[in-house]
């Protein structure tokens, strides 16, 4: 969501492959694209002036101009990861379980998260030698290490297939950082050795591309804040009255040993549902001008095994930027705002699709419920033509919003059966952690075709946990509808389940594009034109003209599936993502918004093609009265109908 999805969305079209060396420039061309941002590359700041309870400067050297870099600020934000700033205006912190207050230095024995560094093979046309150089770690070392942990490497791993080749926890990963990133890259080097020159691969026309040269750091500092999000808190997904951003990926536990730890699981993940996370956690009050984005973020060490990941950090990051904003110009200290100064910068991040979760909009100003609304087409909410199936032999779960009422499941069996299901619901959809369940199914059922009844509930996504079934299938359908999906367990891909509601018009009504919700949360929250309309309309008209500035649309980008900025081939099923290599389907591609200002004629005033956001925002060009609006669909980039989540106009 946010400045992150958008750049996510960038990255899908310009790098479909997901090179992370691609990826890097999209992030430097949208730096470079900012006016207002100055940006100093290769800089270490090591010197922070503070004055009472605020900063008033920091100083760096630039490598390689060896220039001495000062930076004087109303406000800074600390998004270096290590939780630099914070430590240098001496506030406390966390390495690992130990606290370190000021004054004091951190202490072995560490028990961290240890730290990964990437390389990239590539298949050439002839065989290529490799010779390691002398500081790689030996071939002896290396058997040892993969036999004695079950480990499997091949000449064809590359990139984020290697993530488990991790060391340096129990060393001050900020310390003695550089000895850290040595000893991965002896790793590596001996690693390829081994893959070259032990003779038990099909190495010869492989060589190794590319090696990085900074580690990625797992944990370091984590800045003690107002409010340390606690794992509970994560676990259970509590909400918080200053709740700005979310997150929700695993708490994910790596050995400090890493690859040495060789009886330890690489990693153990436990389920989280999609979680709020405080202001709170951005700010220490002692010093009133300095933010923390990213890793270093307050929280217990447990939640930071869920909040460590960067798409977290990358909300983060956009929320804190927002909050340092809001209190200059409101001037006032994050800890000191109103309860109403925090309400409004929550909606503030709604309105740039930071979504909050549970958080509905502030509708009041919306233009758009004074207007008379009306679409050319609404999709019916049935499921599509069928497309193939899905097997139940180890088990599979499908996904779906609930409404009251009987939903009817279709399902195969070439034998007589007894099927058996879980049923929770949730506010979104979460298969790895489905929310509270809700009741138990038992189908005893002959061989053939079968519609299955499911008692859904209104307001929330249910999803029905199927056990390991033999010779039962799930026929799929064509991927049209938002909120639908289902997948075999433990496997990749998902697919659209053939699953009918006995009354499903009111799914994708007009009347969701203005009930709150940006995003799918208790249901789809979209209206979702229907497959055969050529060409989708949402018209809005007033009694009277009216003035009017701004449109927002938040578009349907995809929710329903991860969109990893570098991809990985080699890790195993449980841990793989479904790599899409396509723009959103259902994204809208072109479309034309025009105005009428009495009432008849159509007058276009912005228009874009190939469009790559998931926020659209038009801006008129003047303040104009206006008594009719339109916005115009006339492309998507796939085959699925545009799905438009909410719109707001002022």
């Amino acid at each position: 969501m946010g400045i992150w999805g958008e750049l996510k969305l960038e990255n899908l079209y310009r790098n479909p492959d997901g090179n992370p060396i691609f990826w890097d420039e999209v992030l430097l061309d949208a730096v470079l694209a900012e006016s207002n941002l100055t940006l100093l590359l290769n800089t270490q700041v090591d010197t922070l002036h503070r004055e009472g309870c605020r900063v008033s400067a920091v100083e760096g050297t630039q490598q390689g101009t060896e220039k001495k870099i000062t930076v004087e600020a109303d406000w800074f934000l600390d998004a270096t990861g290590d939780g630099t700033l914070g430590a240098l205006a001496g506030l406390p912190y966390y390495l690992g379980e130990q606290l370190v207050v000021p004054g004091q230095e951190p202490e072995p024995p560490f028990e961290l998260l240890g730290s990964s560094l990437l390389f990239y093979t590539e298949k050439t046309d002839r065989p290529v030698t490799f010779h390691a150089p002398a500081y790689a770690w030996s071939r002896e070392k290396v058997e040892a290490l993969l036999q004695g942990g079950g480990r499997i490497v091949e000449p064809t791993m590359s990139g984020s297939d290697c993530w488990w080749f991790e060391l340096g926890g129990r060393q001050d990963t900020i310390g003695e950082d550089g000895d850290i990133a040595l000893e991965l890259r002896r790793l590596v080097l001996g690693v390829w050795d081994y893959i070259k020159n032990s003779g038990r691969f099909a190495a010869d026309c492989y060589t190794l591309s590319w090696i990085g040269s900074i580690p990625g750091k797992r944990e370091s500092r984590r800045m003690v804040t107002d409010y340390l999000l606690r794992g509970e808190d994560v676990l259970r997904g509590r909400n918080f009255a200053d709740g700005a951003f979310y997150g929700g990926w695993y708490l994910d536990v790596h050995p400090a040993g890493g690859m040495l730890d060789a009886d330890a699981p690489n990693c153990v993940q436990t389920p989280v549902p999609v979680y709020p996370i405080p202001l709170r956690c951005l700010y220490n009050s002692q010093v009133e001008n300095l933010l923390f984005a990213g890793r270093c973020i307050g929280t217990e060490r447990e939640a930071f095994f869920s909040t460590r990941v960067m798409d977290t950090c990358a909300l983060s990051g956009q929320a804190a930027a927002m909050l340092a904003a809001a209190c200059a110009m409101w001037h006032t200290a994050p800890g000191q705002m109103t309860k109403a100064q925090v309400a409004q910068l929550r909606q503030q991040l709604l309105r740039e699709d930071l979504f909050v979760p549970g958080l509905q909009t502030d509708e009041s100003a919306n233009l758009a419920h004074e207007a008379k609304l009306t679409v050319t087409s609404v999709h019916d909410g049935r499921a599509g033509a069928p497309t193939g199936t899905m097997s139940l032999e180890e088990g599979g779960f499908v996904t779906f919003p609930g409404m009251d009422g009987t939903v009817l499941l279709s399902v195969t069996l070439h034998t007589p059966q007894t099927l058996y299901g879980t049923l929770y619901s949730a506010p979104l959809p979460n298969h790895p952690c489905p929310g509270k369940r809700m009741r138990e199914y038992c189908w005893k059922l002959p061989a053939g075709h079968h519609k299955l009844p499911i008692q859904a509930q209104a307001g929330r996504f249910c999803t029905l946990v199927l056990e390991a079934a033999p010779d039962a299938e799930l026929p799929l359908c064509q991927p049209l509808r938002t909120g639908f999906v289902c997948g075999e367990k433990g496997m990749p891909v998902c697919g659209e389940p053939m699953l009918e509601y006995e009354t499903p018009e009111s799914l994708y009504g007009a009347e969701q594009l203005v009930n709150g919700y940006i995003r799918p949360w208790g249901g789809a929250n979209q209206w979702c034109a229907a497959p055969q309309d050529p060409e989708p309309c949402i018209t809005m008209q007033w009694p009277q003209a009216r003035e009017l500035e701004q449109l927002r649309l938040y578009l349907d980008p995809e929710l329903c599936v991860e969109r990893p900025s570098s991809h990985a081939a080699q890790w195993q099923d449980s841990h793989k993502l479904t790599l899409y290599r396509e723009m959103p389907p259902q994204l809208a591609r072109d479309m034309i918004v025009e105005v009428s200002r009495d009432g008849s004629g159509w007058k276009p005033v912005w228009e874009q093609k190939d469009n790559r956001k998931q926020l659209i925002t038009v801006v008129l060009p003047k303040k104009q009265k206006i008594q009719a609006l339109r916005i115009r669909f006339t492309r998507t980039w796939g085959p699925r109908p545009v799905g438009v989540f909410a719109l707001h106009v002022v």
